[in-house]
């Protein structure tokens, strides 16, 4: 199949205007790539993410708070209204405000491909927020 993604990246400060709003007054923008081919459309869209080693999207202003993370996709699943999606690799985080953006950006571009309403994110078998807060 041959579609465009949707990739989702912060809007610093935005309050909520141009997307979902997430922790310190943020919100999350889509994004979409151009064309790519894919068999799986979560597997794609969670590489095209994670290979984005960019602090900023293009002269857009989006902020992608997963730039210096080292992180890769292992696997997705998904289960009714919700995809769970194994990543291996370290996570870096910038701080307080970057945690909630890193689970912003993987959370709603998974449930984008997976066209679901739920999304958990684990890292080396472990929930995102748990390794987020054990740093």
């Amino acid at each position: 199949m041959t579609s465009a993604l949707t990739l989702f990246y912060v809007a610093v400060g935005d309050e909520g205007k141009s997307g979902p709003k997430i922790g310190c007054g943020d919100s999350l923008v889509a994004t979409e790539t151009g064309p790519v081919e894919f068999t799986n459309q979560i597997e794609a869209s969670m590489i095209a993410l994670l290979d984005d080693d960019e602090q900023e999207l293009g002269g857009s202003g989006l902020r992608n708070a997963l730039a210096s993370s080292d992180l890769d996709y292992v696997s997705s699943t998904v289960k009714g209204d919700s995809v769970s999606v194994e990543l291996s690799g370290s996570v870096s985080s910038g701080g307080i405000c970057d945690d909630p953006r890193m689970i912003g950006q993987l959370e709603y571009t998974a449930m984008t491909a997976a066209g679901t309403g739920q999304a958990q994110i684990l890292v080396n078998g472990e929930k995102l927020e748990e390794v987020l807060s054990a740093k």
